[in-house]
């Protein structure tokens, strides 16, 4: 059965006093460790709830041997603060296994000691098996924590969003065609390869799309939209013609159920089942764009076919591109400490989100906020009101355009301009989370994945500022 916590490390401790007489005592990195080490420790509540859902996953992710044919043999604890070091170094896993394996300090910290690091797939099937609604509690605990300490009090909080990308290329036609192409084909010889006595109708048309989809992006000159035309007629027809092959594969397959049946087989046909549709979609947007001339409304465009769950972001910025991934809301208090953040579905307007914050933080804090503030985006009469239902003392969110003569007199009064000052800060704390902690952009794929992996940034965001400020006092 898994354990939910390290055994003590025994022969290990030998080898860290070690280590730890040959670096600087007041080193910044071990003391940072050393005090997120101890802040941990004071919230072993969360390793229940890792725990719980390293044991629910399914079996294939938990249960996964490593190439020598061991089983994967990793506690809550370990895997909770590989996690947190891997987000906070930016590492991929090879370097966290490696890393892992090589330095003392970061063994010390995951609590692996002198046990075997589990390779870097075992790392990642682990990991990613702690759930969004995990990695939102473990982040109410530390917020609990840091009120405990007198870090965060609750009195204040500042609002504001961001853009999260997903790990796809710039969206445009002429590739999401090569990409349906290209998909669809490598499963397709896959496929004829597991299964030599499937017969169906098949021809490999990759070099002629790539090239059609190469010209496309990268054609220049007056007349370039015409050739763009004349190039996507081609296009289209392969793309079409290998979606017909994948369905006479499908069909072929039907009706040979004993090689259906076989495991290889049976993932690459489920494997065509998943891209078929997507596929379509592809076609059909840019039939539509292209041959028809329409313009495709934002909330029926498929932007990827790995990552179908990626949102056009329009901030309304003077100057800002259209970005591709996931709104971001986040919300901190006059510390720094992130106590409210949320992935949005879409691209809701950010007076939207006040209300859920509000209620977040009265929850987390135990306390509505006395000051309130975000920018202009937040604003709406609805929101000045909620807030001061709810009982918030001052609140400081401009109001767009032209303002009559009692609003500008209240925007420019001491108590509004000194809440929008420590609005900015959050600036800085957003920027720390997208520069330092790889919330620019999320490299996990799937909906749910892209979730976890925002709560494992303000995780490694939130113990590392509590570490400092503690280590500090």
């Amino acid at each position: 059965m898994r354990e939910k916590e390290s055994s003590s490390p025994e022969l290990f401790d030998e080898s860290y006093r070690t280590f730890f007489w040959a670096v600087d005592a007041g080193d910044p990195n071990l003391k940072m460790l050393q005090a997120m080490d101890r802040l941990l420790d004071e919230v072993p509540e969360i390793l229940e709830m890792v725990d719980g859902d390293l044991r629910k996953a399914a079996p294939g992710k938990t249960a996964k041997k490593s190439r020598a044919g061991r089983p994967a043999d990793a506690t809550a604890e370990q895997i909770l603060r590989s996690a947190i070091l891997m987000q906070m170094y930016e590492w991929p896993y090879r370097d966290l296994a490696s890393n892992l394996n090589l330095n003392p300090l970061y063994r010390w910290f995951s609590r692996f000691a002198g046990r075997k690091i589990p390779h870097f797939s075992v790392l990642n099937n682990l990991i990613k098996a702690i759930s969004p609604e995990t990695m939102r509690r473990v982040n109410d605990a530390l917020v609990a924590l840091g009120r405990k300490k007198k870090v965060e009090d609750g009195r204040s909080l500042r609002l504001d969003t961001t853009v999260t990308e997903t790990n796809i290329s710039h969206p445009c036609d002429s590739r999401l065609l090569w990409d349906s192409v290209r998909v669809l084909t490598r499963t397709l010889e896959r496929l004829r390869e597991a299964a030599p006595d499937l017969q169906f109708a098949f021809r490999n048309h990759e070099r002629a799309c790539k090239r059609l989809a190469f010209q496309i992006a990268m054609g220049k000159g007056k007349d370039i939209e015409k050739k763009r035309r004349k190039w996507y007629d081609p296009l289209l027809k392969y793309q079409r013609r290998v979606r017909g092959y994948a369905a006479a594969a499908i069909a072929a397959a039907q009706s040979r159920l004993d090689l259906a049946a076989l495991p290889e087989v049976a993932g690459l046909l489920a494997q065509l089942h998943e891209f078929q549709p997507l596929c379509e979609n592809v076609y059909d947007q840019a039939h539509r764009r292209i041959v028809k001339g329409e313009s495709v409304p934002a909330d029926e465009k498929l932007l990827s076919i790995f990552e179908t769950h990626t949102d056009i972001i329009c901030r309304g910025k003077k100057g800002s591109k259209a970005e591709f991934g996931h709104k971001i809301a986040v919300g901190t208090g006059r510390s720094g400490l992130v106590t409210f953040y949320e992935v949005l579905d879409g691209n809701p307007g950010d007076n939207e989100v006040l209300p859920r914050a509000l209620t977040e933080h009265e929850r987390l804090l135990g306390r509505v906020p006395e000051r309130l503030t975000g920018d202009r985006r937040f604003h709406s009469r609805d929101n000045e009101e909620k807030a001061a239902t709810a009982g918030v003392l001052h609140v400081a969110l401009p109001k767009p355009g032209v303002l009559n003569q009692a609003r500008a007199a209240l925007q420019k009064s001491k108590t509004f301009r000194r809440l929008m000052r420590f609005r900015a800060g959050i600036e800085g704390n957003l920027s720390t989370l997208l520069r330092c902690f790889g919330l620019k952009r999320c490299l996990w794929r799937g909906w749910e994945s892209f979730q976890s992996y925002v709560g494992l940034a303000v995780l490694a965001y939130n113990l590392r500022l509590l570490a400092c400020r503690i280590g500090a006092l």
